[in-house]
């Protein structure tokens, strides 16, 4: 009887370098978030799912990496905490992109609003 070795097992599948269950996940988040938001073409649902692809694809490892941090339990398996976390960023895609893209045009049309004074430590 042979012993499966680490070596043995094939690799993760890939799509230009990004695991396959990344993608999978951020797409089925996209999705999920585009069919919540009633109305609509069938290209805005398409191009949520696209962009929940993406952003879950090239960052859910660090995402399950900070969140595995603070959420991990020894019952949830590493494989199954990634496509939560992915499928939670390609839920959120959408609505990080756009609000990258008003932070963009702050700064395009001025210095971005300052933030007010701290208050003081209380002692």
């Amino acid at each position: 009887m042979r012993v499966a070795l680490m070596a043995d097992l094939p690799p993760d599948p890939t799509v230009l370098g990004v695991k396959l269950a990344h993608l999978l996940a951020g797409a089925a988040g996209g999705l999920a978030r585009s069919l919540t938001r009633p109305g609509g073409s069938p290209l805005r649902h398409l191009s949520t799912a696209v962009v929940g692809t993406i952003v879950a694809g090239y960052c859910t490892p660090a995402g399950a990496a900070f969140a595995a941090r603070y959420l991990a339990s020894p019952e949830i398996s590493p494989a199954s905490f990634e496509g939560m976390v992915g499928f939670v960023l390609g839920l959120i895609g959408m609505s990080l992109c756009d609000a990258l893209m008003r932070w963009a045009r702050i700064w395009r049309d001025g210095s971005p609003p300052t933030l007010p004074p701290l208050p003081p430590l209380l002692k």
